[in-house]
């Protein structure tokens, strides 16, 4: 699970979702947080793993500038053959989740699971059963 959060809210969301993930069985789940955590270390681990979960904030109308350059960073290091959910943030107009797709389907072989969470600022409850939704669609 990899996010990029500037208020919070969407870091909330990536740690529910890894704590549903490990509470269903999967092993190994890392937590990347692209604001603090070393770039290159993320973009290790995202090559570990065939499944991957974005986590974005929507900035100016686009991605949070960590997650444009993570993704930049993983097309340019040939990403491909896995599968990739989104969870998106926005106050009024969430654009997370189109622009990763935007990027994610200039890469080979990248299956964008179907279900998306879009959450409104701060997570909700209604929120977390669509990270639970999303998380029985990765298993």
């Amino acid at each position: 699970v990899a996010y990029a959060s500037i208020h919070g809210n969407t870091a909330q969301a990536a740690k529910k979702c890894a704590e549903m993930l490990e509470a269903k069985g999967i092993e190994n789940v890392d937590l990347m947080d692209l604001s603090r955590d070393d770039m290159a270390e993320a973009i290790e681990a995202a090559f570990q793993y065939d499944r991957m979960v974005l986590a974005c904030a929507t900035y100016d109308g686009g991605l949070f500038p960590v997650m444009e350059d993570f993704l930049n960073h993983l097309k340019s290091k040939n990403y491909q053959k896995r599968k990739v959910a989104l969870i998106e943030n926005g106050s009024w107009a969430p654009m997370a989740a189109k622009k990763m797709t935007d990027m994610l389907q200039t890469m080979k072989e990248i299956e964008i699971c179907d279900k998306t969470v879009t959450i409104k600022s701060a997570v909700k409850q209604s929120d977390i059963a669509e990270i639970q939704a999303l998380v029985d669609a990765m298993a």
